[in-house]
């Protein structure tokens, strides 16, 4: 199939408009030193305030990503605010000044953003904080993939905090046990040690293999699963344009141990609010059993898990099918104004 260049009117993928945020910098403290360290979040306002809904989402991209990645969502979802922050050291966000870049280290930073945002109301422990702007109510919480294990660990710091969870891509079991398939063990395999290969060689060398636009184009290659060669050409100027916009080598080392040492199941019983979960059914990432095994686990603590599985998409639903996946999230966020 030849690709053509990447459209310039994203509309062509979505059928909407795109939008442009604006990009907001706050302050937060190093979770190690306390140092106050900036952090990028990109803000979308609502494209329509007298009809739109006044719940704002703050939204959590994934590994290697910056707020680009959760662009097409965006722009499916016009009615909606959306606060959508870069995780330290990707983006415009730079890399903490003393603390390794861990999940509880990320967790901790976010939770911080929100509150600089004034997002959110105080914790359920008591603690004040200043209410939501605008009286605006409870926002949902959103997560993609290596986002949706952040969202979730910080969903369950403080459920009351959260209208709503939304996990899309979820990642529902540690690396190199997805399912009994043998091509993605040997996939997650391939992935460990090329990060591992390039942490340990010399910083210029290891650094180009990290960025490589070759090792980029096969990743977005192996992940891809749909045939509409607009989607493709966007997906992939994508990747080469942003999956190497992190501030150095041992960021992305750092965030990809990070992101292969945990799952959403490590607090799955602790999610004490509404969560939906969004799954393709061929995600190189996650099996169809082990998002069901997820979806019983948020079950049951959770007053209402929905697990949906998206047919002929893998790992990249934010990029293929983002207005199936806004009109989940807009239903979803429907019923919960309703309950």
């Amino acid at each position: 199939m030849v690709v053509p260049p990447a459209p310039r009117d994203t509309s062509v993928i979505t059928g909407f408009s795109a939008r442009t945020p604006e990009r907001i910098m706050v302050e937060v403290p190093d979770p190690v030193s306390g140092r106050p360290t900036p952090l990028a979040v990109w803000h979308y306002a609502e494209e329509s305030p007298a009809g739109g809904d006044r719940t704002p989402i703050v939204a959590i991209h994934g590994f290697r990503g910056d707020h680009h990645g959760l662009a097409l969502l965006a722009d499916c979802l016009p009615g909606m605010e959306i606060f959508l922050p870069e995780l330290p050291g990707f983006g415009h966000s730079p890399a903490f000044p003393d603390a390794p870049h861990t999940v509880a280290h990320y967790v901790t930073a976010l939770g911080s953003a929100v509150e600089a945002l004034k997002l959110v109301p105080g914790t359920s422990a008591g603690r004040r904080a200043a209410a939501p702007s605008a009286g605006l109510p409870r926002p949902t919480l959103l997560g993609h993939s290596f986002g949706s294990v952040i969202a979730a660990q910080l969903a369950a710091a403080d459920p009351d905090r959260w209208e709503g969870l939304v996990l899309l891509n979820p990642i529902c079991e540690p690396a190199l046990t997805a399912d009994d398939s043998t091509s993605k063990v040997l996939m997650s395999r391939i992935a460990e040690g090329y990060y591992e290969v390039s942490a340990a060689l010399p910083e210029r060398l290891g650094s180009a293999l990290l960025s490589s636009p070759i090792v980029v184009w096969i990743t977005g290659t192996v992940m891809a699963k749909t045939a509409d060669r607009h989607t493709l050409a966007y997906l992939h100027d994508q990747h080469q344009n942003y999956f190497s916009a992190y501030d150095h080598r041992q960021v992305l080392v750092e965030a990809y141990r990070a992101s292969t040492t945990g799952s959403v199941l490590d607090v799955a019983e602790q999610l004490r609010l509404p969560v939906l979960l969004v799954a393709g059914a061929d995600d190189e990432l996650g099996s169809i059993r082990g998002q069901k095994k997820l979806a019983r686990r948020v079950g049951r603590a959770s007053p209402r898990a929905q697990l949906e599985i998206l047919d002929g998409v893998g790992h990249l639903i934010h990029y293929e099918r983002a207005p199936e996946a806004a009109a989940l999230i807009s239903a979803f966020r429907a019923e919960l104004g309703r309950a």
